[in-house]
């Protein structure tokens, strides 16, 4: 009887798993300024500042407990990214397959990458200007890094993003507090948002960025603005729509204070949502567990397999996949995310139709063997475990005004034949697998 019982599960499960079911509406309506970023569906992250000359990752001053003083005149004070090449990080994003690039402009460690003229953005000292050009041996060349990469970015077709920290752990209105800052007072508060704007004024008159992730926002404060918890959903409506004024098409994260369903996508960091959430969303994920540089992590990188099966899940969910580099102090890239990049590029070289422009899974289950993408009538079967029997049974559109016209696989073109049966496609597949990372396997319907 228990083995009976096993076999009925295991045909229930069997059966189930190739049911087929109505098509998913899209998950969410894009606004025409958001078509872009959501057909890309692939970016890249770039965590790059002060910190970074250290190697111990981007949260060290904190986690360290390292005094203003001393990070700025020991780690600050050197850092000096000479080496750093736009073109050389926008080439390893293109042959990636990345449609656009996110690069720190401030951190929480509030360096400003870029050569601000905002006054109260001085150094422990009140005498120098807190900057890249202002404060470090860098400002000696001249160069302004966040113009070499959008212009690089420009050049090779790729968008161009800003990122900037709410806190700021330098800034003279704020003190360490736990997992935020403590502001001075109510007037240093609104002192600090007024300048804030005025630096925020500054990178987009300049730099005029498609997109701009916040971050450092983390109160949850829906209320009355108090001197720990400072920030709120009231400043986070202000500030998004003060974006929305100095550029209308630009595209604003959640963090202007998430929680409240605020900004234009969400996004959840290094995890990905188990189903298509309710509105656009991008999840930005490390390639190591580490955002800033950090020499301790340089051994401890993910498959590049990992990853493209992460990039196509996303887009199964109707996400859009953000992922880290962290450059060196001297501002090369690191080796290990080049490898990687290089290995995520030879599977986007050939795959990549399959999430461009793509819709999430047209099904309502996802199969044990992978997952789907959709353009229009066309399927993208996506199969990270191959069957040993060289059989693929998948879901087939429940349409009358449907057929299944072809079966072939993406990487090659060559046809493969199959079988419809009710609700059910059984395709025969090569006995190995094309891609270890991800067969695609095109499926035409007219």
């Amino acid at each position: 009887m228990k083995k009976l019982i096993t076999i009925c599960l295991a045909f229930t499960l069997a059966f189930c798993s190739v049911l087929s079911v109505p098509l998913q509406a899209d998950a969410y309506n894009i606004p025409s300024n958001m078509k872009w970023w959501a057909d890309s569906r692939f970016g890249m992250f770039i965590h790059f500042g002060a910190y970074s000359e250290y190697g111990h990752g981007e949260w060290a001053m904190n986690v360290e407990k390292i005094s203003k003083k001393e990070y700025q005149e020991n780690i600050a004070a050197k850092f000096n990214p000479t080496k750093f090449n736009a073109k050389t990080i926008v080439n390893y994003a293109k042959k990636a397959g990345m449609k656009y690039i996110v690069i720190t402009a401030k951190h929480h460690e509030g360096l400003a990458m870029w050569d601000t003229q905002v006054e109260s953005f001085k150094d422990y000292t009140g005498k120098k200007i807190f900057s890249l050009q202002k404060y470090t041996p860098f400002g000696e060349t001249g160069r302004d890094i966040l113009m070499e990469l959008k212009e690089a970015c420009e050049a090779e077709g790729i968008r161009f993003g800003l990122y900037y920290s709410i806190i700021d752990w330098n800034h003279s209105s704020q003190e360490f507090a736990p997992n935020f800052t403590k502001v001075a007072s109510m007037e240093a508060r609104e002192n600090y948002i007024k300048d804030m704007k005025a630096q925020l004024q500054e990178l987009v008159t300049k730099y005029n960025p498609a997109v701009f992730w916040f971050d450092g926002d983390w109160t949850y404060n829906k209320g009355k603005a108090t001197l720990s918890n400072w920030w709120t959903k009231a400043d986070g409506k202000d500030l998004y729509n003060y974006m929305k004024k100095l550029s209308p098409d630009i595209i604003v994260n959640e963090r202007v204070c998430r929680g409240f369903n605020l900004g234009d996508f969400e996004c959840p960091e290094q995890s990905v949502p188990l189903e298509a959430l309710s509105r656009p969303w991008e999840t930005c994920q490390t390639m190591n567990s580490a955002w800033g540089y950090d020499i301790s992590r340089e051994k401890s990188y993910r498959t590049t397999k990992s990853m493209v099966q992460e990039l196509v899940t996303v887009a199964s969910r109707d996400g859009n996949y953000l992922l880290n580099i962290g450059p060196k102090g001297d501002g090369t890239m690191t080796s290990g995310s080049k490898k990687i990049l290089n290995g995520i590029g030879s599977w986007m070289e050939k795959n990549s139709k399959s999430i461009y422009g793509t819709t999430g899974n047209p099904f309502s289950k996802e199969p044990s063997w992978g997952t789907y993408t959709r353009k229009g009538k066309t399927v993208y079967t996506h199969v990270f475990k191959w069957p040993k029997d060289k059989k693929l049974t998948v879901s087939r559109y429940k349409s009358k005004k449907l057929k299944l016209k072809k079966a072939y696989l993406l990487n090659t073109g060559k046809k493969l034949k199959y079988t419809v049966e009710g609700s059910k496609v059984t395709i025969k597949v090569p006995k190995e697998a094309p891609d270890k990372k991800d067969t695609v396997i095109v499926m035409e319907y007219k």
